[in-house]
């Protein structure tokens, strides 16, 4: 019989250094105030496994914290990793560390486009997309999804259109997306990779929240799909999301395509990145080693807050609207029923909800009166969180 972990316990963190804690003026509050409920930045009030914690006390018994590199292990336990979960044999020498998926798809963009050149992406999307094009002088693309009754999908006809008229060079697919929580079939992937490869657009494809899939889907890596896929994309993902160490700020590039690699490479050199963190490298080995188990009794329980969550604002709050996601922990909260300014309501979810949501409107303008909510908590605080977002709604 397996281990069971309690993902009741509650873990304090205001005292800490946690962003969603302690910098509640970047999610739009006017100060940290602990008496706020934050359940804004993705990553969640779970503690991770014990396997993790005990390989980060390796470099500190050592004594030495040194310049750290990726050991055989690193490879080898994401590949098995990939292989089990995705049913993608990724070769060793495809990967490359980096730390972290934005800095990943920031380092592709500067390596393969022009200053001036256009970069699509799907919007609403997640808000360091849209810096990771502009702060580099390059030019936004929008590909507003369209909402249909259940989900949103790609307006594939918009999708071409905007690339030939804008000469897009290079495409960013959030894949499962972020925030509307779309687990993209294989015959949207295809229409989405084939448009691509027409057009010569390079394809940047963010994986960070590819292993948190919810029950009747699956998520395809599009690189996976076949070779002209394979060598024009660069997939990024972590195990940041699926085990809770966003902190150690270690991902993974993978690209097929040696040219790109090299590119690629050359550009974290370029920027003086060529060492691995000490945590960041047993942490890694750790997680994709020992952290199955853990993973999957904590996205059982996160599939079981959608569902509570998805019950209670149906109930409570029907003029608040919210999509069952496909993958991850993630809520897309709907509030164009309201008669309201979006920065208005935003500061009466903090004033008077005391509840700090991550405001729709950065990420794209089809954003706006939506606001996106983190569940991946205990079940009290989560029900603490509803019953302070009803407090609001009904004072509307």
């Amino acid at each position: 019989m397996g281990r069971c972990y309690d993902f009741n316990e509650y873990v304090d963190r205001k005292n800490s250094h946690a962003e969603k804690w302690n910098n509640m003026i970047s999610a739009g509050a006017q100060k940290n105030d602990h008496s706020i409920l934050s359940m804004s930045i993705a990553d969640m009030e779970f503690k991770c496994c014990d396997e993790i914690l005990e390989a980060l006390k390796e470099p500190i018994s050592n004594g030495v914290i040194g310049y750290d590199c990726p050991c055989e292990k690193f490879f080898s336990s994401f590949i098995k990793w990939e292989k089990e979960k995705n049913n993608w044999d990724i070769k060793k020498e495809w990967i490359v560390p980096v730390p972290g998926v934005v800095p990943g798809i920031a380092n592709t963009i500067l390596r393969n486009t022009k200053e001036g050149d256009a970069v699509i992406i799907n919007t609403p999307v997640y808000p360091p997309f849209f810096n990771a094009i502009q702060l580099n002088n390059r030019v936004v693309v929008e590909n507003p999804l369209v909402e249909l009754a259940d989900k949103y999908i790609i307006d594939f006809d918009d999708f071409e259109k905007k690339i030939i008229d804008n000469n897009v060079k290079l495409s960013v697919l959030c894949s499962p997306h972020n925030p509307v929580g779309r687990v993209w079939t294989k015959e949207e992937l295809n229409k989405y990779g084939e448009i691509c490869r027409k057009h010569n657009v390079l394809m940047v494809s963010d994986e960070i929240h590819g292993d948190l899939i919810l029950k009747d889907y699956k998520h395809i890596p599009i690189a996976s799909l076949n070779d002209d896929f394979l060598y024009n994309t660069v997939t990024l993902t972590a195990p940041s999301k699926t085990f809770n160490i966003a902190g150690l700020a270690q991902s993974v590039a993978i690209i097929p395509n040696e040219e790109l690699r090299n590119k690629f490479i050359e550009g974290l050199v370029g920027y003086g990145i060529f060492h691995m963190a000490s945590f960041a490298a047993v942490g890694f080995v750790a997680a994709y080693t020992y952290g199955k188990e853990w993973f999957e009794e904590c996205i059982s329980y996160i599939e079981d807050n959608i569902d509570f969550a998805i019950d209670f604002i149906s109930k409570e709050i029907p003029k608040v609207k919210v999509k069952r996601p496909e993958a991850s922990f993630l809520l897309w909260l709907d509030f164009r029923a309201f008669d309201i300014d979006h920065d208005e309501l935003h500061q009466k979810l903090i004033n008077e909800g005391k509840l700090l949501l991550n405001s729709g409107i950065t990420y794209g303008e089809n954003g706006r009166l939506f606001f996106r909510m983190n569940i991946a908590c205990n079940r009290k605080m989560l029900t603490d969180g509803l019953n302070r977002l009803k407090k609001v709604v009904d004072s509307l």
